[in-house]
């Protein structure tokens, strides 16, 4: 299991890798991202013209890779299984005590996490939660399931997990759908696939299953818009991006960066480095879909794809350890 153990751990370098790498650009137009950063080939601090990154240190994560982390310690904390109401406590605690929570929380979270204090039950609060807000965070479920999944994988565990982790914020059929493909690609490349194209199906197909769950609502399919972005992925890189940018979108609707973040994923080969490059000057999201994509990416390469100087980057600038969150993820689970 020693080879599984080092893809779970570079799913979270994978995810810190692409948030940081993808932070400073955040929510800017690739005309913007050229304007003002040229292309970005490296980690940066934030930009002090970029209302959301602004004051981010280099090498810093955002909310992607911190709610990844509470994913992970409410997955640990309860034998692998999803607790909403643990992992909302644990929310509401960072963001209490967090000085840039604010910047970064998105609206669909927000949103739903007053109507929970207001007394709103929790599929209720989160019935129009439709931006990637439930994707972002999702890999440790994709990772925890590729871990233990035998032979033909754990499908219906993936699942139903990712459906409870979506009831308190993004409980609509379009937001678990996104969310079942990015936890899908994960557990694929923890399980072993190597075959990038089984691994994009698997991820469509579950993406397919995920939309006949909550609150049925009016959106493109994130499924047919998966398939889309693959056409694009058949140019050259450069071409690709500003396809993917222009006609499926790279916005925080789980039907534009969810796509956009798996077509990255396929485009770069499964290469974490040179996912985030394509993230980061994508434009729109950055940050969100480098973390998603370079999630699966890590899962797929492994942690020792990582250069160690970036790993130490990361882990000092976020005092955070990926050997302990690893371990914490697979110490006390029971799938």
């Amino acid at each position: 299991m020693r080879e599984k153990f080092d893809q779970v751990k570079g799913g979270f370098i994978g995810i810190a890798y692409g948030d940081a790498f993808g932070m400073p650009a955040e929510m800017w137009s690739r005309e913007l991202i050229q304007k003002k950063l040229g292309y970005i080939k490296t980690f940066l601090p934030g930009h002090p013209d970029n209302r959301i990154s602004a004051g981010f240190a280099k090498g810093e994560v955002t909310d992607d890779t911190i709610n990844s982390i509470l994913v992970t310690e409410m997955l640990s904390e309860n034998g692998g299984r999803v607790d909403a109401q643990v992992f909302i406590k644990k929310l509401r605690y960072w963001m209490k005590h967090s000085d840039k929570s604010s910047a970064v929380v998105g609206p669909s979270t927000a949103k739903a996490l007053e109507l929970i204090e207001a007394g709103t039950p929790m599929e209720e609060a989160g019935s129009t939660g439709t931006t990637n807000g439930a994707a972002m965070k999702i890999v440790p479920i994709g990772l925890l399931a590729g871990y233990n999944s035998k032979e033909g994988g754990d499908s219906d565990y993936l699942l139903h997990q990712v459906i409870e982790l979506c009831r308190p914020t993004h409980f609509t059929s379009c937001a678990i759908s996104a969310a079942c493909a990015i936890a899908a690609g994960a557990a694929a490349a923890v399980h072993g696939e190597k075959d990038l194209s089984k691994i994009y199906e698997y991820m469509t197909e579950m993406a397919e299953k995920g939309s006949a769950y909550g609150n049925s609502i009016g959106s493109p399919s994130v499924a047919c818009r998966m398939k889309m972005a693959r056409h694009f992925t058949e140019q050259e890189p450069q071409k690709a991006l500003k396809d993917i940018y222009d006609y499926v979108g790279t916005g925080i609707s789980s039907a534009e960066s969810i796509p956009a973040a798996a077509a990255l994923f396929y485009l770069s080969e499964g290469d974490p480095a040179v996912c985030a490059e394509y993230a980061a000057n994508i434009g729109g999201d950055t940050d969100t879909i480098a973390a998603m994509a370079c999630g699966i990416c890590g899962a797929y390469k492994g942690a020792e794809s990582f250069k160690t100087e970036d790993i130490e980057l990361l882990e000092r600038t976020n005092a955070i350890s990926f050997t302990e969150l690893t371990e914490k993820l697979l110490g006390n689970t029971t799938c």
